[in-house]
């Protein structure tokens, strides 16, 4: 789960029913793309994993640009864009 917009959530089905989200738009990620729920907002950019068409699809909806990174080494070893980027 990551916030994607303002007042909106990409989440994963695991998620989507949670009563504590009730005051956020959700995006669904599709159940064979949940790697890439794992996408950040930072700067107006959504930066996302590579290879994920229907979420795409799904975030470009939200009119912010989109940045596609190949995530497929640091997948291996279960690692995300969250494990790799250091907000503050």
């Amino acid at each position: 789960m990551n916030l994607v917009g303002p007042n909106t959530l990409l989440v994963t089905g695991a998620f989507a029913d949670r009563e504590e989200l009730a005051g956020y738009e959700r995006i669904m990620v599709p159940p064979d793309e949940e790697y890439a729920g794992n996408s950040l907002l930072i700067n107006g950019r959504l930066i996302m994993p590579a290879g994920y068409p229907k979420t795409r699809r799904m975030l470009e909806a939200l009119s912010q640009p989109i940045t596609e990174l190949d995530t497929s080494e640091f997948r291996r070893m279960d690692g995300g864009l969250t494990c790799l980027s250091l907000r503050f």
